[in-house]
């Protein structure tokens, strides 16, 4: 009897844990040698995937915007279309991020919409490198627009699987992979200005390369995705009954919790979960986690929480995500509306630096153009290390905290450009303020474009992520037009644009330290 009690004992204690393979609990001391791929292997692999188009999305930036101009000499177009085809693409993709950002919200379909807006990067890249008529680059640039949208569906996803701990450096690895695209690219232009081949009567040369080989590149990143992308979201929403583990706390680390794998799913039912019953006679485990499942299947409900009484506290809610279901978990929340102000005008702040930047170099630095092409990479490359700091410390230190370091650097760099307008050309007041203001500003849209981005996501609902970050993206692309204007047409008045951008700052250090309080992410128990 005692033989057959303990037989009965070990395989309820195998059948307990095959039920945890099957329904993607990670323990501590699991076997490692599984056959079946886990949920956080599966999210790294999106991850990966997600990465290498973000990278891409830089390197065709990097690469298409610095030839367009020398492109269109061969139609012998004037200035205004050469804006027209420099902006298509962010205009398009205004729009396209939202139509994504619903379309990845309604149906988490994110590997087939990934694959459906590549095909639009692939064929956009290609026309544009048609040569054949002046309104094909435009149209070309159109069309790769409309596949840039997609990148609000990455945002949205990352942020529905991922936990509140985890995902400011989730964020800062899709960023800084975008960054680095953008920083690789130039040197590219190296390699593409050696084609001169023709394909039928279509002539590749430095002119249309670059169209070209985007085009060959986003028919790789397309299939890097069809086999790398997994529909994480969507296998959520089909076992209702199961949320993300926190591998730790923000404030602290527990042993009951922190024993648990990082980003595991586990079945709820009434706030407990299974790690929590232990069961020292090893009699039912099986069945009992059976049950429970059976339970929750039945249901096919989330818990439930009451309405938030702290910030901080996102409610939970079977909503269908619409826009203004969105727009309204957005903006009828003061920490949000703080957060989308300061995107947007770190942003404004940045583009505005980056349009001026040649102006100061070559008038008031007497610099050339090698020594301005140094500047965009070192810059480039400092934003790259800030946000290798960001994901080092954001485990340790609370969002808001980084955040309003940010916006102090921000503040700083406008004061630094007030100092900029009042020096005198080539005095070592004037080449060190510039510095000075370039450095500060690439600390604070750095931080501030992935530390607040990953805050707006944490205080709005899971459902709505694609729609959210739709409009986010929205923002920045309008901010990404409106900056080099806002520069260029206010750089013989310095001292009123200096003013003008440390106004807006200084706001939105005043708006940071009112909503700090509310700027806590707070876990539901």
């Amino acid at each position: 009897n005692s033989d057959l009690l303990t037989d009965n004992c070990f395989f309820a204690r195998f059948m307990t844990l095959q039920h945890a393979i099957n329904y993607g609990v990670s323990y501590k001391n699991r076997g490692k040698n599984m056959e079946s791929i886990t949920f956080v292997q599966k999210r790294n692999l999106t991850l990966f995937a997600f990465s290498m188009r973000m990278l891409f999305m830089g390197v065709e930036y990097a690469v298409i915007f610095p030839s367009v101009w020398l492109y269109l000499k061969m139609f012998h177009v004037d200035y205004w279309y050469l804006g027209l085809v420099l902006s298509a693409y962010n205009m398009v993709g205004i729009v396209s991020t939202i139509l994504v950002g619903r379309l990845a919200d309604a149906t988490r379909r994110i590997r087939l919409t990934g694959f459906i807006w590549n095909l639009t990067e692939i064929a956009g890249n290609f026309v544009y490198a048609m040569h054949f008529n002046v309104t094909l680059p435009l149209f070309g640039r159109m069309i790769a627009g409309f596949g840039e949208g997609y990148i609000s569906a990455m945002w949205g996803e990352l942020a529905r699987v991922t936990t509140k701990e985890q995902r400011t450096r989730y964020f800062t690895i899709l960023k800084g992979s975008n960054l680095l695209g953008a920083a690789i690219g130039p040197a590219l232009n190296l390699f593409l200005k050696e084609f001169n081949f023709y394909i039928g009567s279509w002539h590749i040369d430095f002119r249309t390369s670059p169209g070209f080989f985007m085009g060959v590149v986003w028919v790789i990143v397309t299939l890097i995705m069809l086999v790398f992308v997994y529909d994480l979201s969507s296998e959520m929403k089909a076992r209702p009954g199961y949320k993300l583990l926190l591998q730790e706390n923000s404030d602290e680390i527990e042993d009951g919790v922190g024993s648990l794998l990082s980003g595991s799913i586990t079945p709820q039912e009434n706030g407990k979960s299974d790690h929590g019953r232990k069961d020292e006679t090893g009699n039912d485990v099986a069945e009992e986690a059976e049950q429970e499942t059976e339970e929750n299947d039945k249901k096919g409900l989330l818990e439930k929480t009451a309405e938030p009484t702290e910030p901080g506290m996102v409610e939970q809610s079977d909503e269908p995500a619409t826009f203004c279901s969105a727009m309204k978990d957005m903006f009828t929340k003061f920490e949000v509306n703080v957060l989308v102000y300061l995107l947007f005008f770190m942003y404004i702040t940045h583009t505005c630096l980056q349009g001026i930047t040649p102006l100061v170099a070559e008038r008031m630095l007497k610099w050339n153009e090698t020594k301005v092409s140094i500047v965009y990479t070192v810059w480039g490359l400092e934003i790259i290390a800030v946000l290798i700091v960001v994901w080092l410390v954001s485990p340790k230190i609370a969002d808001r905290v980084i955040l309003l370091s940010a916006v102090i650097c921000g503040s700083l760099a406008s004061v630094s450009l007030i100092v900029l307008s009042y020096s005198t050309p080539e005095s070592k007041l004037c080449y060190y303020s510039f510095l000075v203001t370039i450095f500060l500003g690439g600390v604070g849209i750095s931080i501030t474009v992935v530390v607040g981005r990953s805050l707006v996501s944490k205080h709005t609902r899971p459902e709505n992520q694609g729609l959210v970050h739709a409009i986010l993206t929205s923002f920045n692309r309008l901010a990404g037009l409106l900056g080099p204007i806002f520069g260029s047409s206010l750089y013989t008045h310095k001292t009123v644009m200096g003013c003008l951008i440390a106004g807006v700052q200084f706001l939105g250090l005043i708006l940071v330290i009112v909503a700090f309080g509310r700027l806590k992410v707070v876990n539901k128990s």
